[in-house]
């Protein structure tokens, strides 16, 4: 009898595994899009920027048009994104990971295909639950598509590399989670450019570590900083997103602020009218 037991055990363990498996590989299936690779490095790699790109616009349109006043919901607005606008971050990001696999495949020591691998898996991660990411297996290929970028040129897209780790070291989920290696890495980036999302970023930190008062230093520099290249289609949401959280701490913002990161709400909600081009 105890041997019965023990094979009934074996099996039902082998079951286990086995319908893990079958999950893992489903998950998988339905999260990769219909896109047809290409022989060229640059095409690939182009296109996953691209997709990577309209997912970003999309996904700052999408936290300009959260309502809160909280701090907390502020900073944890990604999570009240809406459906509509997951579902096209899903599609926009899967396309975009899948060039950018192409592009890896067809060059692996090549940082940009490595670098929007990492960028897109990481807008996508966002739309998919806890559980589904980990069936895809999300956190450990990102990391590993950003950490192979940093290797290869951690200086390549303004530090993007190194704000991307930041970021997803602040927001993901424990055990993942972590708040020192987290400012490091926006450390690091803000060394090779002080890019406004790095403050802002660093901002969204500071207040999960409960530093207000640094965090309010570092969203008034997303406010007040200069514009740079590498962020322009995005910089005025970012001073948007830094302005709502300094107005939630309780601080003042100036007028020519205020109005200039208005327009940015402005265009982002006619950017965002059914039927607009994204």
């Amino acid at each position: 009898m105890a041997v019965l037991a023990v094979r009934r055990g074996v099996t039902r363990a082998r079951a286990v595994f086995a319908i893990s498996g079958l999950a893992i590989a489903l998950a998988a299936c339905a999260s990769r899009p219909d896109v047809t690779p290409t022989s060229d490095y640059r095409v690939e790699w182009q296109a996953a920027r691209d997709r990577f790109a309209r997912a970003n616009v999309l996904m700052h349109e999408g936290l300009l048009s959260v309502s809160a006043s909280d701090l907390h919901a502020l900073v944890d607005a990604e999570d009240r994104l809406g459906a509509r606008a997951e579902a096209k971050l899903r599609e926009l990001t899967a396309e975009g990971a899948a060039h950018a696999e192409a592009a890896v495949a067809l060059r692996a020591d090549g940082v940009e295909g490595h670098l929007y691998l990492a960028l897109n898996l990481a807008i996508h991660g966002l739309t998919r639950s806890r559980t589904a990411a980990m069936l895809e297996g999300l956190p450990g290929r990102i990391r590993t598509a950003y950490e192979r970028a940093l290797e290869l040129d951690d200086g390549y897209a303004a530090g993007g590399g190194y704000r991307l780790k930041g970021k997803y070291l602040m927001s993901a989920p424990w055990p993942i989670r972590d708040y020192e290696e987290a400012r490091a890495a926006l450390d690091e980036a803000n060394g090779i450019a002080p890019v406004r999302q790095n403050y802002l970023f660093l901002g969204d930190l500071g207040f999960r570590e409960d530093r207000l008062d640094e965090a309010i230093v570092a969203w008034r520099r997303a406010l007040d900083g200069p514009a740079h290249s590498a962020t322009d289609d995005i910089d005025e949401a970012v001073r948007e997103l830094a302005r709502r959280r300094l107005v939630a701490a309780g601080q003042s913002v100036t007028a020519a602020a205020a109005a200039s990161a208005a327009a940015a709400t402005a265009g982002g909600a006619a950017a965002a009218t059914p039927g607009s081009e994204q």
